[in-house]
């Protein structure tokens, strides 16, 4: 049976050049990068300055003879250590294991799309919201063509679409319109082809894992962005009679002529609204954007143009109100709403789009090749039984043919069946869409193991932030206990104390040599 281990993985382009060695402490080589990519941290440092890194290497070297007095007492043993270091180093390792200007350029996307708000119509004829094969969805698929055939052939959008709703009792097929629509609230495929639409455009069918969709684009809406306002609320009944609707119209009309004449807003919120809540704020609502409040009242928020501008009373189903702007965000920046984007991204089936520039430069960069025709025969087996299902399992697992190799690595069909098996989860209740998001999980499995693998000879840096860290760590806890510790008055006697003491007790070579060379080598680093 097929495993996925690091182990698996390790053979993948694992050598690595020897590099230079600056010092030896206590027994233990101390290469040349790691002193440099310190030295560069210390805005003091020339590395083309001679007494500049004569008087660092002494600083240096008694930085590292500290880490190993700390070693020599086993601190790196204790649970503590463990703990924090493994965070840190399973943190860093998560940043490395991403492509941050992919996931920009993704996030962007949507970012762009925010700023456009689309109104449109849809049909949706439902296929079955559990797991079925592609056989379940030939009846829905003809009565959606056939629908589709109907607006090709002159009919309007919305007389069908009512016509369905009509007639339609057990929602087998369903029509819906909306005004406009933020990014991110639709189902991924829905909001890709709106967006591709151009007004009264109206798109083919097209399916999602609902069923299958027709969409009219009506219109874009700039989107006004946030608006903060408070009000004052002169309450009506679900079914107001004309005298009630009159009363309150007047009441209203009063408190807008009282606030006119200068009565504070907040004070005549908090002792007229009948909005108990925001009263007791002097009015105020939470920022909101356009379908976030009834339209009326919406209108009449946006169409308040200065801060401190109040409108005049207006009716929506809850009574009459009294609007006053207090600020408006139409100018909302990318970094503003970057790790909104992201945490929306990441718990949804955006989160391909999101991490696909990484896979395709892992692919690249470990020789990816699917054998088609092997993929293949795993669909087919697909249109038969549900990927996890266990007639797809082990009728699978007899499936021994190359299906994708990485890294000169091949991995057998039935290792792919294997895995989709074990991770029986996903929002695609289609077969093959099912299996098609796993084949994605598979191959970002192995190729994100392997680059685990490979990162401290793929990225120089994340070696020394680890190891930075490390030596942190061990030199925060033993300068505590040799020194921080102690009242301080002794803690200079005490430092020097140690120094001489670590300097006696634990031998450091210097390789002048490659001290010598260090304006050299940084001169060649920087050329490539």
């Amino acid at each position: 049976m097929f495993i996925f281990t690091g182990a698996f993985f390790i053979g993948a382009n694992a050598k690595e050049k020897p590099e230079p060695i600056i010092m030896k402490v206590a027994g233990t080589d101390v290469p040349l990068s790691e002193f440099i990519f310190m030295a560069q941290k210390d805005a003091g440092v020339d590395l083309k300055n001679k007494k500049s890194i004569a008087d660092y290497l002494e600083l240096f070297k008694n930085y590292k003879l500290k880490v190993a007095d700390a070693e020599a007492l086993k601190i790196q043993e204790t649970d503590q250590f463990k703990r924090e270091y493994n965070q840190y180093a399973k943190q860093l390792q998560t940043s490395f294991l991403s492509d941050k200007e992919g996931e920009d350029s993704a996030m962007h996307v949507l970012f762009e799309r925010s700023k456009l708000l689309p109104g449109f119509q849809y049909i949706l004829v439902r296929t079955p919201s559990y797991d079925h094969l592609p056989a379940d969805t030939v009846e829905p698929y003809k009565t959606a063509m056939a629908i589709y055939k109907r607006l090709e052939n002159g009919e309007m959008f919305e007389t069908l679409g009512e016509e369905i709703k009509n007639l339609n009792k057990e929602d087998s097929v369903i029509y819906g319109k909306t005004d406009f629509i933020y990014p991110m609230l639709l189902p991924k495929v829905v909001e890709d082809r709106i967006y591709a639409l151009q007004p009264k455009e109206i798109s083919s069918v097209f399916r999602e894992k609902a069923g299958f969709y027709i969409i009219k684009l009506d219109k874009i809406t700039p989107n006004p962005g946030q608006i903060h306002v408070a009000h004052i609320l002169i309450s009506l009944s679900e079914n107001p009679s004309e005298e009630a609707v009159d009363a309150a119209r007047q009441k209203a009309d009063s408190l807008y002529q009282r606030l006119l004449a200068g009565a504070d807003f907040a004070e005549t919120a908090k002792t007229c609204s009948d909005d108990t809540i925001s009263a007791k704020k002097g009015g105020e609502l939470n920022y909101f954007g356009l379908g976030a409040m009834v339209e009326p009242f919406e209108q009449a928020s946006f169409a308040l143009q200065n801060s401190g501008d109040i409108s005049k009373p207006v009716q929506t189903r809850y009574g009459f109100h009294i609007i006053k702007l207090i600020d408006k965000q139409t100018d909302i920046k990318f970094e503003e709403v970057a790790s909104y984007i992201y945490q929306k991204m990441s718990e949804s089936e955006r989160s391909f789009d999101l991490h696909r520039s990484f896979d395709e430069k892992l692919k690249a960069r470990y020789g990816y090749f699917l054998h088609q025709e092997a993929y293949d025969e795993l669909e087919a087996l697909a249109n038969l039984f549900f990927p996890a299902d266990t007639g797809f399992y082990y009728k699978g697992l007899d499936m021994f043919k190359p299906l994708v190799r990485i890294d000169t690595i091949s991995f057998p069909q039935y290792a792919f069946v294997d895995y989709v098996f074990k991770r029986p989860s996903s929002a695609k209740p289609l077969s093959t869409d099912y299996l098609a998001e796993h084949f994605i999980l598979f191959v970002r499995n192995i190729t994100t193991e392997m680059e685990r693998n490979q990162l401290e000879i793929n990225y120089p840096e994340y070696k020394n932030l680890v190891k930075e860290y490390y030596d942190g760590i061990l030199l925060f806890e033993i300068t505590n206990k040799r020194v921080w510790s102690h009242p301080s008055e002794r803690q200079a006697d005490l430092e020097s104390e140690w120094l001489k003491e670590i300097n006696e007790k634990y031998p450091v070579i210097i390789n002048k040599k490659t001290v010598k060379n260090i304006p050299k080598y940084i001169k060649q680093q920087s050329k490539k």
